[in-house]
């Protein structure tokens, strides 16, 4: 025997579940005032001994010096999300990454 179900068009099968069973929204709604995002190349630098001076110490905004290993795992997952955070800053905050393993010296 077959039985037909007869249901709303609108209707949302988890609009009474839990938060933490409903999938993510596809478009996340930017916050009103948050800033435009910048552009990879305004935000993120490689610090190098000649100009890091300029890019950390005499730089108009805050700095996140990020120190990294090409070999360490967990700087490998961190330094997507940091690159994104300093993008969607808008340029109110800026990413410098030093490579230990090349600029020792620093």
């Amino acid at each position: 025997k077959t039985v037909t179900v007869e249901y709303p068009k609108d209707f949302d099968p988890l609009a009474g579940a839990p938060a933490s069973t409903r999938p993510p929204p596809q478009q996340q709604q930017k916050p009103e005032g948050a800033p435009t995002p910048a552009k990879k190349e305004d935000v993120i630098f490689e610090g190098t001994t000649e100009d890091l001076q300029k890019l950390v110490i005499e730089s108009p905004v805050p700095v996140l010096l990020d120190v990294y290993a090409d070999w360490c795992g967990p700087c490998k997952q961190l330094t997507p999300a940091l690159e994104q955070i300093c993008v969607n800053a808008g340029g109110m905050l800026r990413l410098v990454k030093i490579n230990m393993d090349q600029k020792r010296q620093i």
